[in-house]
């Protein structure tokens, strides 16, 4: 516990303290939050946008106008940033961005030692001259100048999905989870041990290999009964390795299969408009969870095995050096709109295996997502009994929203959602720690809207300073500029700057 504790030491690299003065907190007088000269404030980034404009000019483009003092580079690039379309990326960096799908980029961004690998029949993809910087080592160039700077380097691993896992990961194929229909899945199983032994190889070797300071890493998957509840998909995963995993713990596989393959079907006709039950979709759905309890269960084994994953990177981290920081990724889903999952698993238990836990907290972003991705799907499917209105009430009342962050359904693809959603997020996620762990808020700047194809979702530079004081009223120790640097105005990182040199 005590090593989790160095946390905000290792990372001390602004010279004073930082506090919030009573004027900026909206009338808040008598409360007065802080961060100090310990405090992380990064962003995170992809290692061809620093190799593009040039290490040492961007760092001493964060260090002296965005008020950084670290940076968050990905080892590796897997997830699939190539899809962005030019539109959505920032167009005021220091020299032109170049759209990732004209390129032949490295995915991996560090060069991989085979003895680490002896536990796998996974392998990361050799990088040849055929590849864009194949002759670039980042992690390694960037280790000076960051240290000049007094900036901490970190990396970030986001779990990746089947599609690139297949291209670019020898055998992967023979990980993927399975449908209910013993299909290959959209990614890798959690419960297989290639996987598993795979993600401790590849950390264990950055490691080892390269000047780092610390990881953030996480992985954006929902459970099997999201899949269906929310999404209308087929449910996952149903592999040998999750049978047995389930049988283990006293939870009947078939059964399990049964009742999610009757979903499934049910939430089918659901959609075709073709469900001829006499009750409602919520009762039928529910009906459907009583008479088969190891949907419940099997969903809940899902969200523990990824905990298992959390927990053994953080030991064997910590069992290389102590000081290392491991930090946990929140995906948006995760932290604010899936209730299957925060029943699952929640902060506490994240903070057991993290020395920082960052929740996304997209203000802006959030508004469309919330309208789109959450209250038309939702209405499409489990929350169609509900008109559209009373679908987003009963989402704000069953996620204990405030009325300060509530905006009408009309205004959310306009506005977005607001800084006082910051703080309902970042305050539940520092009552939740419960002092175990850090709270880093990631703070969505710019991030695009996916609706109608990929737009640009502008952040206010006002809304987007109030954004970073209220996630700090709220008790945040951190503050992560995110999604990608690459998609972030330098015009945005700069009102990014002046909030936190007023919190001064």
């Amino acid at each position: 516990m005590e090593s989790r504790r160095k946390f905000l030491k290792q990372s001390a690299l602004i010279g004073t303290g930082i506090a919030l003065t009573p004027s900026l907190l909206e009338g808040k007088a008598s409360t007065v939050a802080s961060l100090t000269s310990r405090s992380m404030i990064s962003i995170q980034m992809g290692p061809h946008s620093i190799l593009d404009e040039g290490i040492e000019p961007v760092l001493d483009f964060l260090k002296k106008e965005a008020a950084m003092n670290a940076v968050m580079l990905y080892s590796h690039t897997y997830y699939g940033p190539g899809s962005r379309p030019a539109r959505v990326l920032a167009h005021d960096h220091l020299k032109p961005l170049v759209h990732k799908e004209d390129r032949n980029l490295r995915m991996a961004w560090v060069n991989h030692n085979e003895t680490y690998f002896k536990d796998t029949i996974l392998r990361h993809k050799k990088v040849d001259s055929s590849f864009e910087y194949y002759n670039r080592d980042v992690f390694k160039e960037i280790h000076k100048p960051a240290r000049d700077r007094g900036m901490n380097v970190f990396f970030r691993i986001l779990e990746l999905g089947a599609k690139n896992g297949v291209q670019y990961i020898e055998n992967f194929d023979k990980v993927l989870t399975k449908d209910i229909d013993g299909q290959a899945g959209s990614g890798p199983c959690w419960n297989n041990p290639d996987y598993r032994n795979w993600v401790f190889a590849t950390i264990e070797d950055v490691f080892r290999n390269y000047p780092v300071d610390g990881l953030q890493y996480g992985a954006e998957r929902v459970g099997p009964l999201s899949a269906i509840w929310f999404k209308g998909e087929k449910p996952e995963c149903f592999c040998n390795f999750c049978r047995s995993r389930n049988q283990s713990k006293g939870i009947d596989p078939d059964r399990a299969l049964e009742g999610y393959t009757q979903l499934y079907s049910y939430m089918q006709k659901v959609e075709a408009g073709k469900d001829e039950k006499v009750d409602t979709v919520t009762i039928n759905l529910w009906k459907y969870l009583q008479r088969y309890p190891e949907v419940l269960a099997w969903n809940y084994q899902w969200f523990q095995a990824d905990e298992e994953i959390q927990k053994e990177i953080y030991l064997r981290v910590k069992k290389l050096n102590p000081d290392y920081i491991v930090g946990r990724h929140v995906d948006h889903q995760r932290s604010s709109w899936d209730f299957f999952y925060r029943s699952a698993v929640d902060y506490e238990q994240m903070a057991e295996s993290a020395d920082f836990v960052k929740p996304i907290v997209y203000h802006d972003v959030f508004g469309p997502r919330l309208r789109y991705w959450v209250i038309d799907a939702w209405k499409k499917r489990s929350f169609r009994d509900f008109s559209e209105t009373n679908a987003l009430e009963q989402f704000y009342d069953m996620m204990g929203y405030s009325p300060a962050a509530r905006v009408s359904l009309d205004r959310l693809e306009v506005e977005g959602m607001g800084p006082a959603y910051v703080y309902d997020e970042i305050l539940r996620c520092v009552k939740g720690v419960n002092g175990k762990s850090e709270v880093v808020a990631g703070i969505g700047i710019d991030v695009p809207w996916h609706g109608g194809g990929q737009q640009p979702f502008h952040s206010n530079p006002e809304r987007l300073q109030q954004a970073i004081f209220k996630a700090v009223e709220a008790g945040a120790t951190g503050i992560l500029a995110s999604r990608e640097y690459d998609e972030i105005r330098y015009s945005s990182l700069r009102a990014f700057g002046n909030a936190i040199r007023q919190l001064k």
